[in-house]
Parts: C-alpha cells; structure tokens; sequence
C-alpha cells in the first residue's frame, strides 16, 4: 500500500535529504496552520507568515533578511481578487456581465500580484504562487453548461489559466498546482464550498462552531458532517513544495535510466515468444513505455542493457512496439549474452555518467544485486512493475524546471556523442582532433532574464564531474552574485558530429575562477583550455598581474582536478595561481570564439 505522504512525490530515487534554511509563507489568515507545520515537518524549516488581505502592502524586507530565505509560498485569498456579492449577484441571463467581471477579476488579480511578488522582483526571491481551488459543482445545477463563465467551476479554472499566463512574466517564480494535490486526496475531504460562498475557497474547518453555541437545537461541528483529511493535504502540499525545490536544485537528478527487456519493457520472454500477444505490452508495459517517452523530452537519457538474442530482438522489435518506442530512442543498445554489467559499464564510459545519476530497471532481483554491487551509487527498480510509471514520472529526480533546445535534443547529441568516441578509438587522439572540426565559443551573461541565463544555472546544478567546487546555486544565489560584481561567462562548442550547444559555465571575480563546471559531454577535447586561454587574456587586459584558481575537491570531481596544472597554474591546498606575463595558446584544433571581440585564428597565443 502507497502511503498518501509519498504518492504524488515518491521518495524512491531520493537519496540525498535538502537542508531548507528558511522560508516565508504569505497568505490569508485560513492558512495560518501550515508555517506552524513546515516547522515540525520531517524535512521542514524555520517558516515565517506574513497576513495579506485586499491588495497587500508589503514592506521593502521581509522579516529576516533575503538572503536568508530559500524560497517564498505565495496564497492568493480569492476574496480579494473577486468580491462575495460580486458573481451571485448578477443576472444569468447578461452573459456580457460575467464577461465583465471576468475581466476586471483578472485586473484585480495582476495588482495583487503586482503588489505581493514585490520580494520577488526586487530581490529575485524564488516563489511559489498557490492556485485557486476550483469548485466542486456548478452552483446552477447539473443541467446547466459546464464551459461557461456563468458556471463558476468554469470561472474559477479561467482564472487559474490567467494566472498561469501572468506568472510567466515574473522571473524565478513558479505556478503551484494546489488544487491538482487537493483533487488527488479529495475535493469533499478538504473544501469548505459545501457550506461557505464559493469565493471563501478555503480548507473545511470547525470555525463557526463557537458562534452558534446559543442555537436552539445546539451546535454541530462541520467535521461531524463532513469528514475532512485536511492534515494530509497539508503534509502533501508541503512535500510538492519540497520535490519542486529539489528539481530546481537539481538534488540527486536521474540523468540515464537503463532497462532490462524481457518482464521489463514487455511483458513475457522474448526467447519464448512464438508470436508477439496483444498483452506483451497492455497495461503497465505500455503505461512504463510512454512515461519512457516523456523522460527523454525532459532530456533523460535512455538505454537498454539485456541479455537476449540480438537478432531475434531486432526481429521482434516493431511488433512488440509498434512505433511506440524506437532504438534510436536509446542511446545504445546492449543486447548480448555477457554479464549485464560489462554493458553498464561500456555505457557508462562512453558517456561519462557516474553511476549515482542511473537508474537501472530489471525484473531479476539478481541481476539487480550484480549490478548494486559493481556500481555502488546507481539506483534500481524492479520487484513491483505496477509502481515505476508513478516513480518515472512523479519523481523530483526525473523532472526538469524547464525545457532546454539542449535538454529535447540531448538523446541526438550523445548518440552523435558515442559515433565520435568509437572514431576517436581507431585514430590516435591527436589525428583525432585534428578531424573534428571543433568550435567554442565564449560569452559574457549580462542579462539575467535571457534563457542563455536560466540554462547556465541548470547546467551549474546538473554538472558532478567536471565542476571545480560542486557548488550548486540557485537562480536567486546567481542573480546576487552578479549584482555582488562577480561575472559568470557561458561556453558553447559543437563539431563536425552534432552542435552540443551550452557545455560550460564559469563564475569569476575580479581574476579569481572561482567556479567551472562543465558538461561532461565535450571532456577530453580542451574545450577548458581554450575557455581558460580567453579568460587570461581578458584579465591581463584588465591590468591584473595573475589568476588564482579553487578546486574543492568532491567525492565526485576527480576529471577536474587537474585542470589548472594542464592551463599553467601553480598551487597547493585548492589553491591555485598564475602568473599573466605570458599568453596560454588556445589548442590548435579548436576555433576559439569570444562574444566581445573577434575569434584569434586557431593556434594563435592570446596576448598578456
């Protein structure tokens, strides 16, 4: 039995807890019992709350300072936004007045948030902006139009719409599905519309009981009545404002999910299949199959590790799927009769993926234990097919705040990716290069609104390997970075192969590199190098006598460590420094772009 605390957010694929330092929750006075639960929650923090009602006037701080805050909950009252007599009041007949209305309700709505987000635009606080509830019935009756604005069910979920629509113009701010997670445990266990005015929109308690205490036939409590479970929608409201931080933060996020074939992606055994049956693929099979279509549109990586016939699987192939997943979907295929784990690990290799950021699915609990035990770190799924579509597609590790061009076509780039690593195989690495037709380019981010911006602080979140601190950084921590003087430059490359678009991002201060993280799709071709050769010569140009450098080392970090030693730098304990008088070349095979001046020719040195 799933346990409602973990069935919109499993918890199967987390494996490292976030330590939130504090938030805030704005709101009206009918929500003043969740900061009191964020406190005492398993995975809660300090929570402060601050009252709005009508349209709010903030102060320019919030209580502590801003920095201080991880992030803030935004609850919109809908009597604010939509006066109590305002909808019932009018004629059912004046369709044009519920047009009216709906319009200056979403004018309403723009000053509210115009006024509440005021932390948000100033500061770049991260937040979170609740939705409206949508009402459980047409208060007109069953018989009336259900996609109409005089069914206030219907009105509700257009404004809903509008805010969806509004928040995109605010940065670093995130539309909340509240009344998705009320749905999922229940509208009738949670809403208070069966006895408040619809635009109450507020969670079923026993407020009124004491003001009816002088009634004749004595008071009833609202919960005698109607049976709430307001205590789990808490419980789950929070822990979907947990799973969304974690996905922003990019906390233990699934970058390859490897399976099995025979019970795994079908259902039965190849080997035994006389003709391919209907059910091989019916039910959770196909159900698994589309959530595998989904994480590759979010950039996940796929691929299959089995121990089969490979000609008979290329022979049953389209029948089993009938278009509905292809091989080229995958980033390889390893079908043979060699240990599962020889397969992970060629694949592993190519790709440069370290073990933690798999998830290996496999009906054999033995094979799943071989490959626990050759890959500590990796994930695995596998006892209880009826729970992976949920944990695929629900997991904050598997999801994305956003879809990168890099993200939908990442299957494409490591395909291409795997062709130039076997051509890189049969010529020496210097013949190699020679052939690869490599660019890199090097810009400067000056506009923290661009989605040049929003990727690099993804890639700074996704990046293990090659990332010199393994810091993570929030967009809010980026955007006061720069404003705090520092500067953060993004690198792109591509080559004869495929464009790999953003690979890099470097975050200095004054001539301190203080941060380079890297995709580890381009490592081995002195895409760093030349990236470095560019930032000496911009910081010899700013009259600067040398560059430091910091390596923090990581268990995972281990290709970076070496990265200053390779550019010419000096140092010990992390500490690394370089003296500006003399030019380090940009390599002779790569064509070295900068966004401020134009590209040197390939092999040039690069002025002091």
């Amino acid at each position: 039995m799933i346990e409602n605390k973990e069935f919109r957010v499993p918890l199967d694929l987390a494996l490292t807890p976030i330590g939130i330092r504090r938030c805030i929750v704005l709101g009206e006075c009918l929500i003043t019992g969740y900061p009191p639960y964020i406190e005492h929650a398993d995975n809660g923090c300090p929570c402060d709350f601050f009252l709005i009602n009508n349209v709010p006037r903030l102060p320019e701080l919030p209580p502590k300072p801003v920095a201080e805050y991880d992030f803030q909950v935004l609850q919109i009252p809908m009597r604010s936004i939509l006066k109590d007599y305002e909808y019932f009041s009018l004629s059912y007949g004046d369709v044009t007045a519920y047009e009216r209305l709906f319009e200056t309700s979403k004018q309403n709505l723009r000053m509210f948030l115009d006024a509440a987000l005021l932390w948000n635009v100033e500061h770049g606080l991260l937040t979170f902006v609740w939705n409206f509830m949508v009402p459980q019935q047409n208060p007109m009756g069953r018989f009336f139009p259900r996609y109409d604005l005089r069914n206030m069910v219907h009105f509700v979920e257009k404004l809903n719409e509008a805010l969806a629509d509004m928040l995109l113009d605010y940065k670093n701010c995130y539309f909340f599905d509240l009344d998705s997670v009320i749905a999922t445990f229940g509208r009738r266990y949670y809403q208070d519309d069966v006895l408040a005015v619809t635009n109450h929109s507020s969670q079923l308690t026993d407020y009124d009981f004491e003001y009816d205490e002088q009634r004749l036939e004595g008071p009833a409590r609202a919960t005698e009545w109607y049976p709430s479970n307001g205590e789990d929608v808490m419980v789950a409201v929070w822990d979907e404002i947990v799973a969304m931080y974690r996905t922003l933060r990019q906390v233990d996020s699934v970058k390859m999910v490897i399976l099995d074939l025979d019970d795994t992606l079908w259902r039965g055994v190849a080997a035994e299949f006389t003709e391919v049956q209907p059910h091989a693929l019916e039910g959770w099979p196909l159900g698994v199959v589309e959530a595998l279509t989904y994480l590759r549109r979010r950039g996940v990586l796929l691929a299959v590790v089995s121990k089969n016939d490979e000609k008979r699987i290329s022979d049953l192939w389209n029948q089993i799927f009938m278009g509905r997943l292809r091989p080229e979907d995958f980033v390889a295929l390893k079908i043979s009769w060699e240990p599962k784990a020889n397969g992970i690990e060629q694949i592993l290799k190519t790709v440069n993926l370290t073990p933690r950021s798999v998830l290996f699915i496999d009906d054999n609990p033995v094979e799943r234990a071989a490959i626990e035990g050759a890959f500590p770190g990796i994930r695995t799924l596998g006892s209880n097919p009826l729970l992976w579509r949920r944990i695929l597609l629900w997991s904050a590790e598997t999801q994305v705040a956003r879809l990168s061009t890099e993200a939908a076509s990442r299957t494409e780039m490591v395909r291409a990716q795997i062709v130039r690593e076997e051509q890189r195989q049969q010529l020496g690495r210097e013949d190699f290069l020679k052939t690869l037709d490599l660019k890199v380019s090097l810009s400067e981010i000056v506009d923290t609104d661009s989605e040049e911006f929003a990727r690099a602080v993804e890639l700074l979140n996704r990046t293990n390997q090659f990332n010199t601190t393994g810091v993570r950084r929030s967009e809010q921590e980026c955007r006061e970075a720069l404003r705090a003087g520092k500067r953060l430059f993004t690198l792109r490359a591509s080559d004869r192969f495929t464009n790999y678009g953003l690979v890099g991002i470097i975050i200095t201060e004054g001539s301190h590199i203080e941060q380079f993280a890297m995709s580890c799709r381009v490592i081995a071709l002195d895409v760093e190098v030349a990236a470095m050769s560019a930032l000496l010569e911009l910081f010899g140009e700013s009259g600067r006598k040398s560059a430091v450098g910091t390596i923090v080392e990581t268990p995972l970090n281990s290709v970076v460590r070496d990265l200053f030693d390779r550019c010419g730098f000096v140092g010990a304990n992390g500490r690394w420094e370089r003296p500006l008088a003399q030019a380090l070349c940009v390599p002779a095979h790569v064509r070295l772009t900068k966004s401020w001046e134009t590209a040197p020719k390939s092999g040039d040195s690069l002025p002091a």
